[in-house]
């Protein structure tokens, strides 16, 4: 088994929390974690006969069980979380259920708040570079840090890497056309299923046609007006698709980063969760993800850190763009974006440069990731690296 760095903070959370959830994209990992921490009792709401009685008699259910508990799949009975509220507040015990989700349970107000102050939430997203090669990724404290770069091995293949994604089975499959057909009924199955469990819609149709449009013109800033245009779906109704393709963990939306700047861009972006997903969607496109890439690298990164670290994108009325701006909780923020060639030349910075004259004493580091292997140093704080330092630093 692959070691999954966010394993310490949900051993963390079982000593003091009552109700520990980890949530994140089905078939990322989250089962094999939590039954690798707790193996039993283990409870699966996959299974019908367990799914009907947490429904119909959730109090039951969770009463059957003396001992702490695991159960998988619970955003498919949301009944559950009233039953858990009344037992915790019964007997507040640390570690008493640990569960797992494949949607995202902060994005259902209703379920949120009934276990407010009585459970911890923690994603698990598909594995990230560091974790599919053995080494845990210091990126974030080096680009804190203010030291040079150390040294790492620069050379990766990295259309194959985004090609593959993060998830364990696509990434172990030996060709491209494998990897397809295993995309393909992941898709299909969230599509028909989960965002049924989650919002009781059939958007069998619609929705693969709004991922496909998203595919288009990936990491791209949001616009409801021209997403309806170019899916031929109400602009209401792309708000809600986007929201659900978000509570299942096929997109993550990308704040922006506003630093207190009024003539800064609002909106989001929406960015693929994983980027074999994306490559499904558009295949042979590499390039053009390698953005969306980055930023969710560096979420997962964020994930497992110290820093307490967020993710937000920038961009000026003047259309400057720094594609991932990672902010921690002192305020200090790391820049980066990225150039899909080999060479890095001047202009290449200036959008860096421009966001370093808005942040001032806040900005961290500036980095440009790119396709060659020297690190290249381009002045106070700013550099640029070759885009395998993202993992192996």
């Amino acid at each position: 088994m692959l070691e999954r760095f966010a394993e310490s903070k949900v051993r963390e959370a079982l000593v003091d929390t009552p109700v520990v959830a980890l949530v994140g994209p089905r078939q990322c990992g989250k089962t094999t974690l939590a039954r690798s921490i707790r193996k039993e009792p283990y409870i699966t709401l996959d299974d019908e006969l367990t799914l009907d009685m947490a429904r119909s008699r959730p109090m039951s259910l969770l009463t059957s069980h003396s001992r702490a508990v695991v159960m998988d799949e619970v955003q498919r009975a949301p009944g559950l979380f009233r039953a858990l509220k009344m037992l915790v507040d019964k007997e507040r015990r640390p570690g008493r259920f640990l569960m797992t989700g494949s949607a995202n349970l902060l994005l259902m107000p209703r379920l949120a708040e009934s276990l407010a102050g009585r459970m911890e939430t923690i994603e698990l997203w598909p594995l990230s570079q560091g974790e599919h090669e053995g080494r845990r990724e210091q990126f974030l404290e080096w680009a804190f840090s203010g030291e040079e770069p150390p040294p790492f091995d620069p050379q990766c293949d990295w259309a194959d890497v985004m090609a593959k994604g993060g998830f364990p089975e696509p990434a172990q499959r030996a060709s491209a056309s494998r990897r397809e057909a295993w995309f393909a009924s992941y898709v299909r199955a969230l599509v028909e299923r989960d965002v049924r469990d989650v919002a009781q819609v059939d958007g069998a149709v619609l929705l693969p046609r709004l991922l496909r449009t998203l595919a288009s013109d990936p990491y791209g800033v949001v616009n409801m007006t021209a997403l309806s245009r170019a899916t031929q779906i109400p602009a209401s109704t792309v708000n809600r698709y986007l929201s659900l393709l978000e509570a299942v963990y096929l997109v993550r939306s990308v704040p922006s980063w506003s630093g207190g700047e009024a003539r800064l861009a609002k909106s989001p972006r929406v960015a693929f969760v994983d980027s074999g997903v994306a490559n499904y969607f558009a295949p042979g496109q590499q390039e053009a993800f390698i953005d969306n890439f980055v930023s969710m690298e560096l979420f997962k990164q964020c994930s497992w850190s110290e820093g307490g670290h967020r993710v937000a994108h920038f961009r000026s009325a003047r259309q400057y763009s720094v594609p991932v701006v990672v902010q921690g909780n002192d305020g200090r923020c790391v820049g980066v974006s990225v150039v899909p060639r080999e060479s890095v030349v001047p202009n290449d910075f200036q959008a860096l440069r421009f966001f370093q004259a808005i942040a001032g004493q806040s900005l961290a580091r500036g980095v440009v990731f790119y396709l060659g292997n020297e690190p290249v140093p381009a002045g106070e704080g700013l550099w640029a690296l070759p885009l395998s330092a993202l993992w192996r630093i």
